[in-house]
């Protein structure tokens, strides 16, 4: 019986693999490109959309849209014209990717009951205090927070290899 759990484990891990996480929306994915793209240019000058959109690989008008709602955020701003572009409007240290991904998703819990800022009550479950789930929840969205609450814009991330994406996930037991 044990075997067969750990042959469905398999199972869904690949397919979670084939499937992507969805943890992350494509939206905030490109935004947090883009910015660490700002960021790489912060202080040196105003960066074409082209540019941005060219080198991160991101449609270009889906990058309007994303540059706009920073733009409204005050993280960005935009130069129109014929030199006109984007840059930040905070310097890239004062930017945690927490931060980041609150103001793409509105928050960095999994589900609503667990949210800091912008908690709803789950619908059809359980009472809060007796929702196992939640308690989970709670505990992968502080772990969650402080870990991108503690990495900056600024910080310096080197890109992993697909060979090397295993490697820090904690192997199973046997």
């Amino acid at each position: 019986m044990r075997e067969r759990s750990h042959a469905n484990l398999r199972l869904v891990r690949r397919r979670a693999m084939r499937h992507g996480s969805g943890v992350l929306s494509q939206k905030t994915r490109y935004a947090i490109r883009a910015m660490q793209h700002l960021a790489d240019h912060y202080g040196q000058r105003i960066v074409p959309l082209s540019e941005i959109a060219e080198a991160q690989k991101i449609p270009p008008k889906f990058l309007t849209v994303i540059l706009s709602e920073l733009t409204r955020f005050g993280i960005v701003e935009s130069q129109r014209g014929k030199d006109g572009g984007y840059r930040l409007s905070i310097p890239p240290i004062d930017i945690t990717y927490g931060d980041l991904i609150r103001v793409m998703r509105g928050s960095l819990a999994l589900v609503p009951c667990a949210s800091r800022f912008a908690h709803e009550k789950c619908k059809n479950c359980l009472e809060e205090h007796d929702c196992r789930t939640r308690a989970l929840m709670l505990q992968v969205r502080d772990a969650t927070a402080e870990l991108l609450d503690g990495v900056r814009l600024s910080d310096p991330i080197q890109p992993v290899g697909d060979e090397d994406i295993g490697a820090a996930a904690p192997q199973a037991k046997a």
